[in-house]
């Protein structure tokens, strides 16, 4: 079968709450690599009111990282960016990093975002002439509240990404039940894992995949795990 992408997680060493170290951050990938993870976007937080690591640190860190991941696997640096209101002049500096390079914009919000916040944000980012890929969309409160808000930042021209372990109900059954939602009426482009470590959140696709295959079809399986994926990649 073809490798799946991940496009979030945070499988880069030392960088923020993700892998410990060098060796930590090796058997993330391989336990990635072994459920069929071929590509991974290593997507560190980017928060500006906390000490950052530079495009720089990320870089050499990812060096360090190349010479010891599975042959074979891809790997890309992003950021996984907290809206703020001088984030996409950012962006536009290269102080924060789009998914591999390219226009696409991987956008945390704050669980207690207001819908005037979300839209603020996605507006601002598509202004800047980036694309907004929202993370974890399943997760803020506003989301699940307002279900209008979802097609309102679609039809502005965002992109949803959730976790694959939402989609398994790791996270509770409400958010279960509004991913399938989602997903049932073609809401998302990307899911991913999310991964922080080697038990509690973990770099596994697998599992949801076949989920996603048998319930909502084999075609949009493979857009959400890899195809549209390859899109961002490729810009």
């Amino acid at each position: 079968m073809e490798k799946f992408i991940d496009i979030h997680c945070h499988l880069l060493h030392g960088v923020d709450d993700g892998a410990t170290d060098l060796e930590d951050a090796k058997a993330l990938l391989r336990m990635a690599w072994e459920d069929g993870v071929g590509t991974v976007v290593l997507t560190p937080h980017y928060r500006g009111r906390f000490r950052q690591n530079t495009p720089e640190d990320l870089a050499r860190a990812l060096a360090e990282l190349e010479r010891c991941k599975p042959e074979g696997m891809e790997l890309f640096l992003g950021n996984e960016v907290s809206f703020e209101p001088d984030v996409s002049e950012k962006l536009r500096e290269g102080r924060v990093l789009t998914l591999a390079g390219g226009p696409y914009v991987l956008l945390e919000f704050s669980v207690l975002s207001t819908a005037a916040q979300v839209l603020a944000g996605v507006e601002e980012i598509l202004s800047g002439g980036m694309i907004p890929v929202i993370a974890h969309a399943e997760r803020y409160p506003v989301f699940l509240k307002d279900r209008r808000l979802v097609g309102t930042v679609l039809h502005l021209g965002a992109l949803i990404q959730i976790n694959a372990e939402s989609i398994m109900g790791e996270d509770g059954l409400a958010v279960k039940w509004f991913c399938r939602r989602l997903l049932k009426h073609r809401c998302v482009h990307f899911v991913a894992s999310d991964a922080h470590d080697q038990i509690h959140r973990t770099p596994r696709l697998g599992d949801c995949y076949r989920l996603v295959r048998e319930r909502y079809g084999k075609e949009y399986a493979d857009a959400l795990f890899r195809e549209n994926a390859r899109v961002v990649l490729s810009q």
